[in-house]
């Protein structure tokens, strides 16, 4: 897998390992569909991974474009789009699973939707951190690690 993961530049490689877990947990989310025909569930993990996977593109977008521009400032309006983006994701789950008060009723569908849209936000920065040790580059610095010779 690390070899055909190679192949890819590190937000393709973020973005392969974020559907691929994004894939696993909505596998694991059948199981309350199936056994407790709850699919709010399995609802909230595909919002949630669809906004983890937008997260993603913006996060590298982001800093690619400060590194050309060297503006920091396009860094900061992708990062408060991408904090807009996970409350968004909170906001309407929360609006269709419990409603609103007077304009809406609840979706019985939607009603752990809540709990999926956190499980499925969860991995993103673990699947950030991955990729970038695959590629022998530090999550903090984002540079190449120099390897130290010693001189005996």
């Amino acid at each position: 897998m690390k070899k055909f993961l190679s192949k890819f530049n590190d937000m393709n490689r973020a973005l392969i390992l974020g559907a691929i877990i994004a894939v696993i947990i909505a596998l694991i989310m059948l199981i309350p569909l199936f056994v407790a025909n709850q699919p709010g569930w399995l609802i909230g993990v595909g919002i949630g991974s669809i906004i983890e996977l937008v997260n993603i593109v913006l996060l590298y977008q982001g800093s690619k474009t400060v590194l050309k521009t060297f503006k920091p400032m396009m860094f900061l309006i992708n990062y408060f789009f991408r904090m807009i983006l996970f409350m968004a994701g909170f906001v309407l789950t929360a609006m269709l699973g419990f409603g609103l008060t007077g304009v809406m009723e609840p979706i019985a569908q939607f009603k752990y939707s809540l709990w999926g849209v956190l499980i499925a936000y969860t991995p993103t920065q673990f699947i950030i951190i991955l990729a970038m040790i695959m590629n022998n580059k530090t999550p903090i610095t984002i540079t190449e690690k120099k390897e130290e010779k010693s001189n005996d």
